[in-house]
């Protein structure tokens, strides 16, 4: 090392950087080397240039391409000037055998962040933490990136082990339970979001996110008190409004909604950025014309994918086909992931189809004697086929309760695994399962309730095997719609999305999810002598009362004149999480029945598909 050169390195560490670089320009002009162009790479970088950064160190990278040193400031520096892709495209660091080489994929595992690059962010992470288990922020790296790919358990796995070697980071605990949320394991969320308060205190964020999870846990009496504390904690916060406003409505708490909207105004929020709440007021009044133009004039606000859900509603509603079905397609477009969740929907639809090929060919499934307890009736149906305004009516006889939306099958399910598993389960382990299942029931429905409890749960449609195992004989209410109109009003819906309900992102995996359905309910019912009682819903809302009483009788009940006031009964249910929320408080119409018809156009490329089906179960076309 000249002296120039040590000089120029001295200026470098003591700060003075316009001295450095005249050296190093210098000692470049005079005799280039890569260690010159190194160093003044990094003066650039320093100096808040990396883009001139970048040219010195590739030629430093280039001139000693065996330096991991000078390798590592290359791809900072490609980073930091934003052009992280560049990173990428780079040869791939060698195996992680040294701190060079460890150093190398972690910032490349960055570049990948930068870019968002979700699989490459996933293979360069896992690289790192294999190589550095006890690295705290490569884990949460690396259950960001998880996140990121919808791969909810492997995330929760790698942020558990960042939040173990790292307690006290709060940020740690905020995306555990915001990973453990979207897997919808909510009250590990909420104990997450303890964590993250105790560290950080609450904040409207934390309050919002805790909303959230009570509304999935049904712990509906403790919604509205978490969205009141989000604007107790931040009063003008628009998000807060917006929500609790949509919760209102969902509880079909029109004047509680009015009375929201003036306190918003009140504390300065403006109207654009609630735009959907007044929309959806207007609309639920009756008003869809003033909706409608509301809607336009107002446009997106900081929810397009809701201004579209609501764009879709009311265009449907004022017989404007064309942008009711437009709308949806937009709606579903601006879901996050879209290609993913495909991915994901398009892999649930073949193990169903795999399921319906496992019942044609199973062996004759086990089965336990009848439980002391009495068991309960399922309702199951394929989405949007009725089965909430259905379950509205049971709900009204004196000697059911309705369990609606709660996967108890699930319990059970984890006691024996897949249905393939099935024929070899043993009377111990359904016995396990069975009590569950129970147990599950009782953290909902008092134990000791004598009637007989309904358990809702549309796509249960093909737990049929599990049914008949545990429960058989038990009583299973198929909930039957028309195809073409189950399918639309599930495409024009907007769903939590799961990997069953991702199907429904567009009309013609919504179609493929219908069929692979029915392939497997009808498989299950040639194999096994499943207990059914069809309700059909053209039927149920032209005539209820004609449709209702053989139903009450399948089901071993007398007849309740109350179940006929369905009206009442759905507006003292407070919160309905079903789509059918807004419907089930309305008086029966039968202007959805063959709705479908005014969609042919649209629904062209699936009537192949769906138009047999509907033939199969009756309908004239």
């Amino acid at each position: 090392m000249n002296a120039q050169f040590r000089q120029a390195v001295e200026a470098l560490q003591s700060g003075d950087l316009d001295l450095a670089r005249a050296l190093a320009e210098s000692e470049i002009a005079a005799a280039p080397s890569p260690q010159a162009h190194h160093l003044l790479g990094l003066v650039h970088c320093r100096l808040g240039d990396p883009q001139s950064g970048v040219e010195h160190l590739r030629i430093a990278a280039e001139g000693e391409p065996e330096n991991p040193g000078f390798r590592i400031m290359l791809m900072r520096a490609l980073v930091d000037s934003g052009r992280a892709r560049e990173v990428l495209d780079l040869p791939e660091p060698p195996a992680i055998r040294s701190a060079s080489a460890l150093e190398l994929w972690k910032v490349r595992g960055e570049a990948a962040d930068a870019v968002e690059d979700q699989e490459e962010r996933v293979r360069a992470w896992s690289r790192v933490t294999a190589a550095a288990p006890n690295d705290w922020r490569a884990w949460a790296n690396l259950g960001s990136a998880l996140t990121a790919r919808l791969l909810w358990g492997d995330a929760i796995e790698a942020l558990t082990k960042a939040v173990r070697l790292h307690p006290n980071e709060a940020s740690l605990h905020w995306s555990l339970g915001a990973a453990l949320a979207a897997a919808d394991r909510n009250e590990e969320a909420l104990a997450s979001l303890d964590r993250f308060e105790r560290l950080s205190g609450p904040t409207s964020e934390s309050a919002l996110a805790r909303g959230r999870c009570l509304l999935a846990l049904l712990r509906l009496e403790e919604v509205e008190e978490a969205y009141r504390n989000a604007l107790k904690l931040d009063p003008g916060s628009a998000e807060a409004f917006r929500e609790l406003g949509l919760f209102l409505e969902r509880a079909n708490r029109l004047d509680a909604l009015s009375d929201l909207l003036e306190e918003a105004s009140a504390a300065g929020v403006a109207k654009e950025q609630l735009a959907q709440l007044y929309v959806v007021r207007t609309l639920r009044e009756g008003r869809a014309e003033e909706a409608y133009s509301m809607l336009h004039e107002l446009g997106p606000d900081e929810d397009p994918l809701g201004w579209q859900r609501l764009r879709a509603k009311i265009a449907e509603r004022l017989g404007k086909t064309e942008e009711a079905f437009a709308a949806s397609e937009a709606m579903n477009r601006l879901v996050p992931a879209f290609e993913m969740w495909r991915e994901r929907a398009a892999d649930y639809r073949a193990r169903l189809r795999q399921l319906g090929h496992t019942l044609s060919h199973s062996a004759t499934l086990p089965q336990l004697p009848p439980s002391e307890r009495r068991a309960p009736a399922f309702l199951v149906g394929f989405p949007r086929s009725g089965t909430t305004l259905l379950d509205t009516f049971l709900m009204g006889h004196r000697d059911t309760v309705v369990l609606e939306e709660v996967h108890l099958l699930g319990a059970a399910e984890k006691e024996i695994g897949k249905v393939a598993d099935l024929p070899r389960a043993s009377e111990t382990s359904l016995k396990r399962a069975r009590k569950a299942y129970f147990a599950e029931l009782d953290l909902h429905v008092d134990p000791v309730f004598p009637g007989l409890v309904v358990d809702k749960l549309p796509l249960n449609l093909l737990g049929g095997p599990f049914i008949q195992a545990l429960f058989p004989g038990a009583p299973i209410i198929f909930a039957q719609r028309h195809p073409c109109d189950a399918v639309l009003s599930a495409f024009m819906q907007s769903f939590v999305m799961n990997d069953a309900m991702a199907s429904f992102l567009t009309i013609e995996d919504a179609a493929d999810l219908y069929d692979a359905v029915f392939s497997g309910w009808t498989a299950m019912r040639e194999a096994l002598p499943l207990n059914v009682h069809t309700v059909r819903y053209e039927r149920l809302v032209e005539d209820p009362e004609a449709e209702l009483r053989p139903l009450v009788e399948f089901l071993g009940l007398p007849w309740d004149e109350q179940m006929l006031a369905h009206t009442e009964t759905a507006k003292k249910r407070g919160a309905i999480i079903t789509p059918s929320y807004d419907q089930v408080t309305e008086p029966l119409s039968t202007r959805s029945v063959g709705r479908w018809k005014r969609y042919r156009k649209q629904l062209e490329p699936v009537l192949p598909v769906l138009l047999p089906w509907a033939k199969k179960l009756g309908y004239a076309d």
